[in-house]
């Protein structure tokens, strides 16, 4: 389907969309505009430690007295570079004390994201590369230098929230500028999902919550402008037949059909496209509320942190489900997870953000990171949601990374659509990263009890590396589970 160039045209969202952005809670990120445009996931890109050797990315400069960061009077004497297993925040940085941003804020960076962190569990082909297997490969960053998904997430500090062109402003508006393929975006979380105002489109009143319509799609502003056209070009038809032009006539409904038929279409495609995001939507379950009889959280939402997500659906199928990090308290990145049909991509994470200079890393001390992940194990045909709280202690003169994820949770939906949260200690994590010359660090982790094994890849991003993100891949011996998934985690 080709794509419609629109121009910028603010719309409000409904009371509704207010009332439910205003319900999100948790904190947020700092405000900034910002354009995530999609891109190949092809195995070509800029992923490992030899590769950051970008400007960014220079050796730091012999005078750099730890870019600031006041470092305890305290002489390391516990920490090895050959046991980073073992780390303890033994010489902790200055905290950030950062803002504590607004609910509807969002992360933003003007940096290239393609190269960041990434993972894909990836369909297998057979032979001739026409049917799938039923079977999966894993495939990273870390091993393949591969591309992610999302390629740009362009900004201003305190502007409007730009998604591949989708904006959702702190104003709580929405504005379009595509390029790209049909697509809707919409936030939801435990109070439902943003709406914007479908009146327009078909002449009715603006503002009657009737006419309210699930997220905001790039063809909105078209359908608004075909409906307008088509009045006028019904008024140029009615003239040319008061006056019994029959050429006049000939042309002015020809032209009518031509707008009506356009019309018809992205009326049609409009609901369909919004359908398959409330779809996915409506499958997650980790921010849902619990189920009262079996006494889940009083009819809670399991934790505000995770009570939250950005669904971006595409016409071609490709899928997006970002982090809401204004939920979880993150001001300089999040990550996402992606179904992108067109790459055999079943489930991929990439880490998004405004990644930290490699040259404005603290040279020495240590900091602990807390936050969170979700993931999908996927055993066979089915795939189970997964939460975890994150733990990372971070050693700047070793440069080295301990990572560790407990509370692991699966979540799933009864049949009335309540979370059901079951706890499985199996699931938690524990690896290590290094990093060279670049603001990228890579390593292995693994869930023991559970058997599986992988890759662990992250970057720091924010004023003094305030906050870390990344993805991590896993599988048992055979292949035949995987755990993938996305984390973030600020700087204590």
């Amino acid at each position: 389907m080709s794509a419609i160039n629109t121009k910028i045209k603010t719309i409000i969202l409904t009371a509704i969309s207010a009332a439910i952005l205003s319900a999100c809670g948790g904190g947020g990120g700092s405000g900034g505009a910002s354009t995530l445009s999609t891109g190949s996931t092809s195995t070509s890109g800029n992923g490992s430690p030899a590769k950051n050797s970008s400007p960014s990315n220079a050796a730091p400069s012999a005078t750099n007295n730890n870019n600031g960061n006041t470092v305890a009077a305290a002489t390391p004497s516990h920490n090895r570079a050959d046991n980073l297993a073992d780390l303890i925040d033994e010489a902790p940085l200055e905290a950030v004390n950062g803002a504590t941003p607004l609910h509807t804020s969002f992360i933003s960076s003007a940096t290239a994201q393609q190269g960041n962190p990434n993972a894909q569990l990836r369909l297998t082909r057979t032979a001739d590369g026409k049917e799938y297997t039923g079977d999966f490969y894993l495939t990273d960053s870390k091993e393949n230098n591969q591309n992610g998904l999302i390629s740009s997430l362009d900004f201003k500090n305190n502007d409007e929230v730009k998604l591949d062109g989708v904006v959702i402003a702190n104003q709580n508006a929405a504005q379009v500028n595509w390029t790209t393929p049909y697509s809707l975006i919409m936030k939801v979380f435990s109070g439902g999902n943003t709406k914007s105002d479908g009146g327009p489109q078909n002449g009715k009143i603006s503002g009657d919550s009737k006419n309210f319509i699930n997220g905001r799609a790039s063809i909105d502003e078209k359908i608004t402008e075909l409906y307008t056209q088509i009045e006028t070009a019904k008024e140029t038809l009615k003239q040319a037949k008061e006056k019994g032009d029959a050429d006049a006539i000939a042309k002015a409904q020809a032209k009518l059909d031509e707008l009506n038929d356009l019309y018809g279409r992205l009326r049609d495609a409009r609901p369909a496209i919004a359908a398959e995001a409330k779809s996915l939507a409506d499958k997650l379950a980790y921010f849902r509320k619990g189920n009262l009889v079996a006494g889940d959280g009083k009819h809670l939402v399991f934790d505000k942190r995770f009570d939250g997500v950005y669904i971006i659906q595409f016409t071609d199928g490709t899928q997006i489900v970002m982090h809401d990090p204004a939920a979880a308290g993150w001001a300089y990145q999040t990550f996402a997870y992606y179904f992108d049909p067109k790459n055999d991509v079943a489930f991929g994470y990439q880490s998004l953000g405004d990644e930290t200079k490699f040259t404005d890393l603290p040279e020495k001390g240590t900091a602990t990171y807390n936050g969170l992940t979700t993931a999908y194990v996927v055993k066979g045909d089915q795939s189970r949601q997964l939460t975890a709280d994150v733990k990372a202690i971070v050693d700047f003169g070793l440069k080295g990374v301990r990572f560790e994820t407990a509370n692991s949770q699966f979540h799933s939906l009864d049949a009335n659509g309540r979370r059901v949260s079951e706890a499985d200690a199996k699931y938690d994590m524990k690896g290590t990263a290094k990093w060279e010359n670049g603001n990228l660090f890579l390593g292995s982790v693994e869930a023991a009890a559970a058997g599986l094994k992988g890759n662990l890849s992250g970057k720091f991003y924010g004023t003094k590396a305030a906050e870390i993100g990344g993805t991590y891949g896993l599988k048992n011996q055979d292949g035949s589970e995987h755990l993938i998934g996305g984390y973030g985690a600020k700087r204590q």
